[in-house]
């Protein structure tokens, strides 16, 4: 067997599932590792977004062009498709000219992204090898994309079966969502609702049950068969690439994450991309994502450090703001373009986050959040011999 046409991937998320698909297209025999028996089991067929502005291409069409087919649900939501509320609750609605997000599930459902990229690597022959845990490679490269190992933001939300018509609601308010934001996403009779903390993990419930209240306040919704769920993600000041020449890291393994709103889909699958391309055409990974990824991650970085300083008056006056333009899109991604403001505010930001991201251990004690309960979960560093 040709060893330079011996690939290892551990790891079948978004990021290790696109590395493969596109490695086997090419040619190479990829043995993927995945220490569950099934993909998705992080999360709980919960709805989640796939954000459509922070690019001038529209995401579906930068998907297709990596080799993804959207063999997943993907239901466009446009600006009119729903609303925002901030602190003060006036109801905001926003105008844009292509879709503002696509609506994706997660989970280990049929309909999921994680079971359609999974498809697209079965069918593409990568050999999936499930219920195994990979510590080390011997020989060739090999791609590691095991998911997050401490949380910089959480989740607390449920998932329910309802009535009601398709619409999203955005909720900006710190005393449901401190720093933060919560969320409501409905599409043809499932739910999504979610409250999302970048500080104060401990009183996850206080804010949960306080979003729910927002939430039955400005919307009457039938909640039918409701089951709650937690979730956490990942973002590091400044992304881990390699472990020498033959480990490459991929997805919120490495910090592939947007740190202003968790909308980190995209930045995964790019990861996973640039890791095949690397391999395939023998170029520098990290030269790839510094020259594509690097610019919006650092940016993201820095949005979060200005988002964190807003008050309740911020959110109002930004929701505002936004409902005035004929289109939110431009305006939007010009947020996430570097400019010199940007680039200062970044160098801020990494010194900010910088102890907390280093230390990926529990950041609590005697807690019962999301984190503490669900996301103690062992990763080592990938050893290679």
């Amino acid at each position: 067997m040709d060893t330079t046409k011996q690939i290892t991937i551990v790891g079948a998320g978004p990021a290790g599932l696109t590395a493969s698909i596109i490695l086997s297209k090419f040619g190479y025999n990829v043995n993927l590792y995945e220490q569950n028996n099934n993909v998705g089991l992080r999360f709980n067929g919960d709805f989640q977004g796939l954000e459509n502005w922070s690019d001038k291409e529209d995401t579906l069409d930068i998907l297709k062009n990596l080799g993804v087919r959207i063999n997943f649900l993907c239901q466009p939501y446009f600006g009119n498709d729903g609303f925002f509320y901030g602190p003060n609750l006036k109801k905001i609605k926003v105008k844009t000219s292509r879709p503002l997000f696509y609506l994706i599930e997660r989970g280990s459902n049929e309909n999921s992204l994680d079971r359609g990229l999974l498809k697209q690597a079965e069918e593409s022959g990568v050999n999936i090898l499930w219920g195994q845990k990979l510590d080390a490679v011997k020989d060739g490269p090999a791609i590691v994309g095991t998911g997050p190992k401490a949380a910089d933001a959480i989740a607390k939300g449920m998932v329910f079966k309802t009535s009601h018509k398709n619409i999203f609601i955005g909720f900006l308010d710190n005393k449901i969502a401190p720093k933060a934001y919560a969320y409501l996403l409905v599409n043809n009779g499932k739910a999504t609702f979610a409250t999302c903390l970048f500080e104060d993990f401990k009183n996850e419930g206080l804010y949960y049950k306080r979003a729910l209240n927002r939430l039955d306040s400005v919307l009457t919704i039938d909640k039918i068969e409701p089951k709650e769920f937690g979730g956490f993600v990942n973002f590091f000041n400044e992304p881990k690439y390699s472990k020498s020449d033959r480990i490459l890291y991929v997805g919120e393994n490495a910090g592939f994450q947007d740190a202003l709103w968790g909308f980190g889909i995209k930045y995964a699958v790019l990861s996973g991309y640039y890791a095949a391309q690397s391999i395939i055409y023998k170029q520098d990974y990290k030269e790839l994502c510094e020259k594509h990824l690097g610019p919006k991650l650092k940016t993201s970085l820095a949005n979060r450090f200005l988002f964190a300083h807003f008050t309740n008056y911020g959110y109002s006056f930004i929701l505002s703001k936004l409902e005035k333009y004929d289109d939110v899109i431009p305006p939007l991604r010009k947020h996430y373009n570097q400019t010199n403001t940007k680039r200062i505010f970044y160098e801020i930001s990494k010194r900010r986050y910088k102890s907390r991201l280093i230390d990926k251990q529990c950041l609590h004690k005697n807690c019962d959040c999301v984190w503490c309960r669900h996301g103690k979960t062992a990763h080592g560093e990938f050893a290679v011999n």
